[in-house]
Parts: C-alpha cells; sequence; structure tokens
C-alpha cells in the first residue's frame, strides 16, 4: 500500500456465516482467557455506547490488540480498529480475522499518512479505534515515551478518549519472552471516559492545540500508569510484611503483656493471692 493511499473501514459486524465466526470466536476467545490467563476486566461499564471513542492504552505483549478488540465487543458490543502489520493481510487464514474485526493495514517501514486518515475516518463515523502511542511493544511495566501527535486524531474528530491500562501482561509476557506464561491474572482496567467537552474545548490549532495535546498525553500516561505503580507498592508491602514476620528480632510482646500475665496480675488484685 503506498503511503498516501487508505482503507475504508465497514463499521457494520459482519452477517451470515461470518458474522457467526465473527461472534463465537470472540466467546471463545474470552472463555480461554479466563481459563488459561484468569483473565478480568475491571470498569468495562466506562466504554461509551455510541459516538467516536479512541481507545489509549499501554502495550506490553502481543496479547493487547486481540484482547482491546474482544473486550469491547464482548461487554459493549462495538467493534474497534487497530493498525495491523500489512504482511498479516496476504496470509489467507489470518487474513480473514484482521478484516472482519476491522484491522487496517499499515507499512512500519514507510507508513506515510494513509493510516491516520483511516484512523480519523472512523471515528468521523462514529466507530471506536485503538492505538498504542508508545507505538511497539514496551520494554518497561510502566508505559514509556509516546510518539508525537498520537492524539491528533482525537482531537481533530472530538472523539471520546477511553483510557485503558494492561495491568499485569507485562509481568507474565514481557517482550523477551517468545509465549506467555500461563495459568496468571491477567487484568485490564477500563478508567472512565473523557469527553471533548472535558480535555479539548477552548485548545484551537497551532502551538496552543500542541500544547493542550502534550498536557493531555501527560495526564492520559499517569492514568493509565496509576494501577500498574499500585500493584507495584502492594507487591513492595508484601515483601515488606513477609520479611518483617521472617525476622526472628522482630517487636514481640513484652512478658508483661502476656495474656498469662495479665490473669496473674488480676487475681492478684481482687483476692490478694
Amino acid at each position: 500500500m503506498a503511503r498516501h493511499q487508505h482503507v475504508l473501514v465497514e463499521q457494520k459486524p459482519p452477517s451470515g456465516w461470518r458474522g457467526w465466526v465473527y461472534r463465537w470466536a470472540v466467546k471463545l476467545a474470552i472463555a480461554i482467557g479466563r481459563v488459561f490467563l484468569f483473565f478480568r476486566c475491571t470498569g468495562y461499564e466506562n466504554i461509551p455506547p455510541a459516538g467516536p471513542v479512541l481507545v489509549v492504552a499501554n502495550h506490553p505483549s502481543y496479547l493487547d490488540p486481540p484482547t482491546l478488540v474482544a473486550t469491547s465487543i464482548y461487554f459493549a458490543r462495538r467493534d474497534l480498529s487497530i493498525m495491523a502489520w500489512d504482511k498479516l493481510f496476504r496470509i489467507p487464514f489470518v487474513a480473514f480475522f484482521t478484516r472482519t474485526y476491522k484491522a487496517y493495514p499499515v507499512d512500519r517501514d514507510n507508513p506515510g499518512r494513509g493510516p491516520y486518515v483511516t484512523l480519523l475516518d472512523i471515528l468521523k463515523k462514529g466507530g471506536v479505534a485503538g492505538v498504542f502511542p508508545e507505538g511497539s511493544r514496551s520494554n518497561q511495566r510502566l508505559m514509556g515515551p509516546w510518539k508525537p501527535g498520537a492524539l491528533r486524531a482525537a482531537f481533530t474528530t472530538e472523539a471520546t478518549i477511553l483510557p485503558v491500562t494492561f495491568v499485569t501482561v507485562g509481568e507474565f509476557w514481557p517482550k523477551r519472552m517468545w509465549r506467555p506464561q500461563l495459568f496468571r491474572d491477567h487484568h485490564i482496567v477500563i478508567h472512565r471516559a473523557i469527553p471533548f467537552s472535558e480535555y479539548g474545548a477552548g485548545a484551537g490549532d497551532g502551538p496552543a492545540g500542541r500544547a493542550a495535546q502534550d498536557q493531555l498525553a501527560e495526564k492520559l500516561q499517569q492514568i493509565i500508569n496509576q494501577p500498574i505503580i499500585n500493584r507495584q507498592q502492594a507487591h513492595q508491602a508484601r515483601l515488606a510484611e513477609l520479611a518483617r514476620r521472617g525476622d526472628p528480632l522482630r517487636d514481640r510482646p513484652l512478658p508483661a503483656q502476656s495474656p498469662a500475665h495479665k490473669r496473674e496480675r488480676a487475681a492478684f488484685r481482687i483476692l490478694g493471692w
């Protein structure tokens, strides 16, 4: 696909036998996730039922795109389009699912403007699109630096922004591993949706618009990172508690505070023993 070309993504769910596969593949994916990855989703009620939505998420693993798509369809019955490597569209079996679930191609070596035009078209038609502002899978637990212009489409189309955090997948499937570790907690958090009236009112174009995008990017990064930070802090607190319990010199009740000693003192005061 040339740099200037873009594709039009159909926003209606497929019908016929394709529709049957479309629905049951999502149900099967969620079931497999719950059995083998202990999948759970917090905040799915925050997915807007209508209108243009730009989903912004961290990107620690290969699981992130299909998880976003399946979660949106399963919990909100809304298709979610994500950029996919253009070579996937040349593999017959894989191409069927990438097209069925509204993915659109991007040439990683020469992306050009085409994918961005496709993203704008999806949002202008009232659809849902997902972006990973880091650009590729992250090497760290917390969300890393963003690519420039990640939120430009939201400001242009006045779309609602939906932050999503993949809290634990970076633990059981980090970038250095070729496959995930099974039977681990796969937890994602869908945060409160942020409407355009809250983040973009009066932003305008030019330097003011870019400054508003930078401010919003910083805010979203904090929102997305917070559940991961909370988990890390809880883990450190747990380790500290286990270390304290295993310390033979930790604080122990003094003999005068033991129940037996208290009973003896009470008997002495009452009976004069």
